[in-house]
C-alpha cells in the first residue's frame, strides 16, 4: 500500500513554501546523485529547512518519495490528457495521444524526463513508493482493453511508443527526426488509420465587373 505524505488538509502559506522548497531540493538531489544517496539530513541541509519541518510534511524518507511519485503521476495524467484531448472524435484517441505526447516531449516536459528516469531507481529502494506508476499503467491497459481497435494490434503500438519514450528518457534516442515521425505515421496508419479529409469545394471565381 502506498504511504502517504499525512500532510495537514490545510496548510499556511509558509507551510506551503516549506514543503515546495523541501520538493524543489529533493528533485535536485535525485536527479543530481540518485535516490540512493538521498537522505533527511542531506535534504534538510540542502532545502535551508529544518528537520522538524522536514518530518511536520513527511514522516519519513519514503514519504517524501511517494509525495514525489504522485506528483510525476499528476504530470503522466495532465499531459496524456491534454494531447488525447486533440484527439476526441477520432475513433480510437489513444494512440494519438501517444503519438502527439512524443513529437512534442521536449517542448512540454519541464525537467520531469530526466526525474522520472531517477524515480526508477525506487524499484532497489523503496519499490512499494512506485505504485501510482503501476496503477497509471493500469489505468492505459484498461483503455487499450476498452478500445474499439483489437487489443493486440493496440497493445503493441502503445509499446512502440514506450519504447521511443524510454530511448529518449535515457538518452539513446539517436534516430534522425524524420525517421522517427515515419515511424510514427506507420504505426498510425497500421493501427488506427484516419479517414481522409475530403477536399472543401473552392468558391466559384467570378470575372471582375
Amino acid at each position: 500500500m502506498t504511504e502517504t505524505t499525512d500532510k495537514p488538509k490545510v496548510m499556511s502559506e509558509r507551510a506551503l513554501k516549506t514543503r515546495a522548497k523541501i520538493m524543489d531540493a529533493t528533485r535536485a538531489f535525485i536527479v543530481r546523485e540518485g535516490v540512493g544517496r538521498l537522505s533527511i539530513d542531506k535534504i534538510v541541509k540542502e532545502s535551508g529547512t529544518s528537520k522538524g519541518a522536514f518530518l511536520y510534511h513527511f514522516k519519513n524518507r519514503k514519504a517524501l518519495f511517494c509525495a514525489l511519485v504522485e506528483e510525476y503521476v499528476d504530470h503522466l495524467n495532465e499531459r496524456m490528457n491534454a494531447h488525447m484531448g486533440k484527439y476526441q472524435n477520432s475513433e480510437e484517441p489513444l494512440i494519438l495521444g501517444y503519438a502527439s505526447w512524443y513529437e512534442d516531449f521536449d517542448k512540454d516536459d519541464g525537467g520531469y524526463a530526466v526525474l522520472g528516469v531517477a524515480l526508477l531507481a525506487l524499484l532497489l529502494h523503496e519499490p512499494d513508493a512506485l505504485k501510482p506508476f503501476h496503477d497509471w499503467y493500469a489505468k492505459v491497459f484498461k483503455m487499450v482493453q476498452d478500445s474499439p481497435i483489437k487489443t493486440p494490434q493496440l497493445l503493441t503500438a502503445i509499446m512502440a511508443f514506450e519504447g521511443f519514450f524510454f530511448t529518449h528518457k535515457m538518452g539513446f534516442d539517436s534516430l534522425d527526426k524524420e525517421t522517427k515521425e515515419a515511424t510514427w505515421r506507420y504505426i498510425i496508419e497500421q493501427v488506427a488509420p484516419q479517414p481522409k479529409k475530403k477536399a472543401s469545394k473552392s468558391p466559384d471565381k467570378k470575372l471582375p465587373a
